[in-house]
């Protein structure tokens, strides 16, 4: 703890100064002050007194408290604060300074795709404005590589970003590790357009280790440096040990199962994660915050756990939304009494059908053929198939329900486990809805129950009063004027994830006696779905799902083979001129005569005219042409 402490102070005491310089330029370039609004906290000295304030300021070595009752700021040397208090005030700190420079910047974003060289300077000034986060030195470092080829200055922003990351992390481990990985990425592409392969491989490593989910885009970029050093073609030469090094980190990395289509070519990242304070988005829920900026709460449904890691629920849940483009899928639980939304990593819906027609005869003028036609045939609405789902969510630790053997009948009594959608739905937790099963099943095993079913609990269980899944509500009544829901039996169930789920089975009645059987309250959850806000488009499928993150990835264009000069060296001179040995009278005398000895003569390389050199084959004016592809 106290080398923790050490280096915050270290951290405190090179920044301090800067802080206080760069408050003048955001005032000149129109951005709000620093001043932030915190909730009281109580703050513990090591004296034993105690007293409730709002953290205003972290100050070199002292914090600035405004103390409840007093009109004026009180300022507090962080060596008189216990050290719980002094990790408090640096973490508060940390995320104030993150949504900060995120708000600041997060307007430019779109930007870097056209006009990269403009809007990194813009950035550049941001990060020298909130020295603390590292958001905009990765932005402005991409930019300056991609848009100017300023490779040396964007060295240097992505270094200075990784040592931001790293002072955070002595405060909170693990803290900004995507955003790590990303910065290691991109700075082992600037070496890599430099033509340093090791200290490229030694960032890519890096940055595989500072991550738990490696992201597609990096592990492509350490292919690509791993094939190019194998071809032996002299331009990237790669260090053994570190080639090794680098293919058994690739071969171990747990890498995202998102795999975007990428070229032949580097790309940068700007995996990201979200600041704290930036992550509240749109509040539809109290107590539940957006695990994005750009997205909003578009569905709300039930869900049930069915097997470790498992909840099943509606497909009318996920799909049945008013959001547009990419949803991201989170399930809420309580853990250790702490309300948490996880992210759902896979959602297994059945496949629709493929049909295949063979033997259809194409006569043109010159040849006559068969092909085959096919057809995609979605499953029929109202069928299992094409109403229930399985959320695989990692992280889940709840006991699975038990699942009974077969369908209930008509006028049995059962309840509907479920969640009342509205702004309190996670301070009111599950409710119970009474009623009983109508009919028989149809013929796509549908059953009516009088449970009065609403758009927050479909995909909740109807269970019996010995702790057993009778059934599953899928989806209210056809009928907008009845309160029914729509359910299939127990028997469906079993069916429909026998067929669909094949690393798990479900939990039978036999498997555990009824006073071992686990509440169902505690493992019923609820399912959100979350959509793109109105003029977003910025989420990607290259974020790795771990956490509130967002993606974007650019593809390099300048070129790599002459660093962008759009010139190569001259292989056959030296700056224009090539040696040669010719033989020529060196001395003379009356006994020996002329002396000759080989002289070394230099003239005009043919090759490239005396220029030394030549114009690059493999782009123009130093971009590569990525409209060939």
């Amino acid at each position: 703890m106290d080398a923790r402490i050490k280096a915050l102070g270290m951290f405190l005491n090179r920044f301090s100064i800067r802080v206080v310089a760069v408050m003048t330029v955001i005032a000149g370039l129109g951005w709000s002050s620093v001043g932030w609004s915190q909730v009281p906290m109580t703050w513990h000295s090591r004296a034993g007194s105690s007293v409730r304030a709002e953290l205003i300021r972290v100050d070199d070595s002292k914090v600035v408290l405004q103390v409840e009752g007093n009109r004026s700021p009180v300022e507090v040397s962080l060596d008189s604060l216990t050290l719980e208090s002094r990790l408090q005030a640096m973490q508060l700190w940390f995320n104030e300074r993150d949504a900060k420079q995120f708000q600041m910047i997060r307007q430019h974003l779109p930007g870097m795709y056209e006009r990269p060289e403009a809007v990194s300077r813009l950035l550049l000034e941001i990060h020298k404005a909130v020295p603390e986060s590292p958001y905009a030195g990765i932005w402005a470092g991409v930019g300056l590589s991609e848009g100017e080829n300023n490779l040396e200055l964007a060295k240097r922003l992505l270094m200075q970003a990784i040592k931001r990351i790293e002072a955070q992390q002595e405060v909170m481990a693990g803290r900004h590790s995507m955003t790590l990985a990303s910065a290691r990425n991109n700075l082992g592409v600037v070496a890599l357009k430099q033509q340093e392969a090791n200290p490229a491989a030694s960032s890519f490593i890096a940055g595989v280790q500072s991550s738990r989910v490696v992201s597609a885009v990096l592990e492509h970029n350490m292919q690509l440096l791993a094939q190019t050093d194998s071809m032996r073609t002299g331009l990237i030469e790669l260090a053994p040990r570190l080639r090794s090094e680098l293919l058994t980190t690739l071969a171990s990395a747990d890498v995202s199962t998102s795999k975007p289509n990428l070229n032949e070519s580097l790309y940068y990242t700007l995996d990201f994660d979200l600041p704290i304070e930036a992550g509240a988005g749109n509040r539809k829920v109290e107590g539940l915050d957006s695990p994005s900026v750009f997205m909003e709460l578009v569905s709300i449904g039930t869900g049930f756990v069915v097997a470790p890691g498992i909840v099943l629920t509606s497909t009318d849940v996920i799909t049945n939304t008013d959001g547009y483009g990419p949803k991201m899928i989170t399930v809420g639980s309580y853990q250790h009494g702490i309300f948490k939304a996880l992210t759902c990593k896979n959602c297994l819906m059945t496949s629709p059908r493929i049909s295949a027609r063979s033997g259809i005869v194409i006569r043109t003028n010159e040849t006559i053929g068969t092909v085959t036609r096919f057809r995609i045939i979605p499953h029929r609405a109202g069928s299992s198939d094409a109403e229930l789902a399985a959320l695989h969510v990692p992280g889940l630790d709840l006991a699975p329900l038990c699942i009974a053997n077969d369908t209930p009948t008509p006028a049995t009594e059962l309840k509907l486990y479920g969640y009342d959608p509205g702004q309190n739905l996670v301070k009111q937790g599950v409710r119970e809805f009474t009623g009983e099963i109508l009919t028989e099943p149809d013929h796509l095993g549908v059953q009516k129950v009088s449970n009065e079913t609403t758009g927050g609990n479909r995909g909740g269980p109807v269970m019996s009063d010995d702790k057993v899944v009778q059934g599953i509500v899928f989806a209210m009544s056809e009928n907008e004027l009845e309160t029914n829901g729509r359910a299939f039996g127990a028997r469906m169930i079993r069916s429909w994830f026998n067929r669909n789920v094949r690393t798990t089975s479900l939990t039978s009645v036999d498997d555990l006696p009824p006073e071992k059987r686990f509440d169902p309250k505690a493992s019923v959850v609820p399912v959100f779905v979350w959509g793109l806000k109105s003029g977003s488009g910025l989420f990607s499928d290259v974020a790795d799902g771990t956490g509130p993150s967002e993606s974007l990835m650019i593809e390099n264009t300048w070129c790599v083979s002459c660093i962008g000069s759009s010139y190569q060296d001259c292989p056959n001179c030296v700056n224009g001129s090539q040696s040669y040995r010719k033989q020529e009278v060196v001395s003379s005398s009356r006994i020996a005569g002329d002396v000759y000895a080989p002289v070394v003569k230099k003239k005009r390389c043919p090759t490239c005219s005396g220029r030394g050199k030549l114009k690059c084959p493999h782009c123009k004016n130093g971009r590569l042409d990525l409209r060939r592809r």
